[in-house]
């Protein structure tokens, strides 16, 4: 029989060389498939660049040396009390997570088997996941502020993000860790490595960029949080502990004062929705730099473990010439 007529077994046309009308809608819908990843992937941009113009302009106007450097007064506000009061509250709440995420999520990729324990925790960690925010806050004003008594502190307040955050940090952290090839354990167990120590020198360094990025997302969600710290740190910062140090004292992040201003206002003090405007201004700015300083860092962690900036080694082309 003759190539041209030939028949395609699965759609019987006969085989002509041209692409049958099969494959001609298969290329369409691939073809279809592909823009419609490709919008969705730029409608995300888009809405990033909504976000970040639409903030920038509104608050980048009212941005200036006493407002960003100072406590202000009450004709002139300043955030700069709000802004070292965001950044402590961070601080102590991944004092927290840091360690004990970063410890379940070891143990639940690399020692926890299949098994009932394994999954209760499991179902723990995805239960306190989908826990709203404002429950938290009404859990560490019941625990922390009544019988702990440590009242309305920034310790409450970052023992009560820290529980919130600890999920995310669990998951995210398992599975940067499950992330790293099985053959990087085997090759350091093959050189009398134990487990522990393997751990340690191979799996955490490796893991070390998704790591990062749990860190990251933690922080970006404990930076904008505002339920669980009106019910455990309060909405005022006293004049006389503006930049304490002591996790006692009471607190106002920049998020707690921009939902302040925005729900029951400043009476009195003018410009009250702009000085709001200023602080979620400042706020996106401290996250995105965040974001931007940990992707610099990941990217060259990654060239480094790659081997990507080792130099050669003095004399290796002379071994190799020989």
């Amino acid at each position: 029989m003759n190539a041209s007529h030939e028949l395609d077994l699965d759609t019987g046309e006969a085989f002509t060389g041209r692409p049958t009308r099969a494959l001609r809608r298969a290329r369409m819908a691939d073809n279809l498939v592909t823009g419609l990843m490709w919008a969705a992937a730029l409608l995300l941009v888009v809405v990033l660049l909504a976000v970040v113009i639409s903030l920038l302009a509104a608050g980048l106007p009212t941005w200036s040396i006493p407002f960003l450097f100072s406590a202000g007064t009450f004709l002139n506000p300043g955030i700069l009390p709000q802004i070292w009061v965001s950044f402590y509250t961070l601080i102590l709440t991944m004092v927290v997570v840091v360690p004990i995420g970063t410890g379940a999520s070891i143990y639940l990729s690399e020692y926890a088997g299949p098994g009932r324990v394994t999954s209760v925790i499991r179902f723990s960690v995805e239960a306190l996941a989908s826990v709203p925010s404002i429950v938290y806050g009404v859990f560490g004003s019941i625990v922390f502020l009544t019988n702990l008594q440590l009242g309305y502190s920034l310790l409450s307040g970052a023992l009560t993000l820290a529980l919130l955050n600890l999920p995310l940090m669990v998951r995210v952290g398992e599975e940067a860790i499950r992330s790293v090839p099985n053959s990087y354990r085997e090759g350091s167990q093959a050189l009398a490595a134990s487990k522990w120590e393997t751990i340690r020198k191979v799996v955490l360094p490796s893991a070390m960029p998704g790591l990062l990025t749990a860190i990251v997302l933690t922080s970006g969600r404990i930076i904008g949080e505002t339920a669980p710290l009106i019910l455990t740190m309060g909405t005022t910062i006293s004049p006389n502990a503006r930049y304490s140090l002591n996790p006692l004292a009471t607190g106002e992040t920049l998020a707690v004062q921009i939902w302040a201003i925005k729900s029951v206002g400043m009476p009195g003090v003018p410009r009250a929705q702009d000085v709001a405007n200023g602080a979620a201004a400042v706020m996106l700015f401290i996250v995105l730099a965040i974001n931007v300083l940990v992707a610099v860092f990941n990217s060259r962690l990654q060239k480094r473990l790659q081997g990507g900036n080792l130099p050669p080694r003095a004399g290796s082309s002379k071994r190799g010439g020989g």
